[in-house]
Parts: C-alpha cells; structure tokens; sequence
C-alpha cells in the first residue's frame, strides 16, 4: 500500500482529499504545516507528497526546495495559482507536478497514479551502485570504496554525502544539510561538528584530478564536485 503524505493548511479540502485517496487505497498521512510535515517524513515511509503553495510557516516553494535535500519520491504541488511563472517555479524547486485548484478528482487520482507508476519504474532501473572520479557508491550496503579499498566513514558521514551525491550537483545549504541529517536520520550536530565531518570526508576521500569531491560554496553549503555515473 503507498503512503501519501498531503501538506495543506485548509482542514476541511484536506480531509476531502483524504477520504477520497482512503477510498481508493491509499494510506495517508496529514500535515498542516512545514513543522508537522518534517515530522511524518521523520518517522514514516512516504511514497509521494501533495504540497500546498501556501503554509502558514514557510512557503510551499521554499518548503519543496528543502525537501528535495532528503526525499526522492514525487512530490505533487497543490495551488490556485495557475501563472505559467509559478508553475515554472515550482517545477525548479523540485516539484515533479503541479495541480490548481479547483481539480478535478478524476485529474488528481491520475496524476498520483502516474507519478507512482513512473517512480517505480525509476527504482527498478536505477542501480543503488554509482561511481564518481575514483569512487564506488553502495547506497544498499552504506559503503565507499576508494580504488576497492573500502573507505573508513563514520554514519553520519555516509549520511551527509548520500545528500549530496543524490542532490548531484546542486549546492545545499548548511542549514538544510543540519535539518536533514536530524529529520530523516533522527540524529543531531553541531555547527562545528559538521565542519569536522566535512574535513574528515575530505581527508578520507583524497581528491580527483586535483578537484575537492565535495565543494565548499562560501557563506552558503556544499555540493558534490565530481560527475557522477550511474551503472
């Protein structure tokens, strides 16, 4: 059974939305804004998430932008806002779809249905094995080897660069990086901490024709440096 996970401040469409995926075989969950919703990506399994554009703490698209550090499964935009630049914008934070309202039930059921359909297609064909510069990436077995020589990380270190190989490439801030490694993980460090952790991977993952694997963006984050190929 898929868990969706809906994020929307107005009580009463939400449980219409609700009831109407209950009765067609969808577990849910519900949210009402960005703090409660961390919590049900902390503790559950979600298969995909309906976002609302407006929360009353933050921004939807703020809010699917930081979600996106932690979470690969489809993420669906709820809004009455049908601007070809919100669309544009949601999109560009992560959003894999984008639905206004008012929506037809028949239109948001076959999106869903979709976006799972095609998310499992992609779990099946991607390899949990990656390669980047002089690295193999086991996402399966938490391991890196550096030319076969398996590499001596620390958990959460693994954790911190699973966020960024999976990012590929984009620059995560440091407080998304914080917020994700104690929301998904159910751990929690310091500033300095990380600064320690970001050393000691740098150390332990040597460099690639002269290029840092993991690039420091001044007063902002990180990024994974190196291309990455999937097997």
């Amino acid at each position: 059974m898929f868990t969706i996970l809906t994020i929307e401040d107005n009580v009463e469409l939400q449980k219409e939305i609700k009831d109407l995926l209950i009765s067609v075989g969808y577990q849910v969950l519900c949210a009402q804004s960005r703090a409660d919703a961390l919590n049900y990506f902390k503790f559950n399994k979600i298969d995909l998430c309906l976002l609302d554009v407006q929360l009353p703490d933050c921004s939807g698209f703020d809010f699917c932008s930081e979600i996106r550090t932690f979470f690969m499964n489809p993420i669906i935009m709820l809004t009455i806002c049908n601007e070809e630049d919100d669309i544009i914008t949601g999109l560009r934070n992560g959003a894999d779809d984008y639905i206004t309202k008012p929506f037809s039930i028949r239109i948001l059921l076959m999106r869903i249905e979709t976006q799972l359909r095609r998310n499992e297609w992609q779990i099946k064909k991607n390899t949990q094995i990656i390669f980047s510069g002089d690295l193999e990436i086991n996402f399966d077995t938490r391991k890196i080897y550096y030319n076969e020589q398996e590499l001596k990380l620390r958990s959460i270190e693994f954790d911190i660069c699973e966020i960024l190989l999976k990012n590929n490439g984009r620059i995560i801030k440091r407080d998304l990086l914080f917020e994700s490694i104690w929301d998904c993980k159910n751990k929690f460090i310091e500033e300095n901490t990380l600064n320690v952790h970001i050393s000691r991977l740098r150390k332990a993952l040597k460099t690639y024709r002269g290029m840092q694997y993991i690039e420091t963006v001044k007063n902002f984050g990180y990024r994974w440096n190196v291309e990455i190929i999937k097997n």
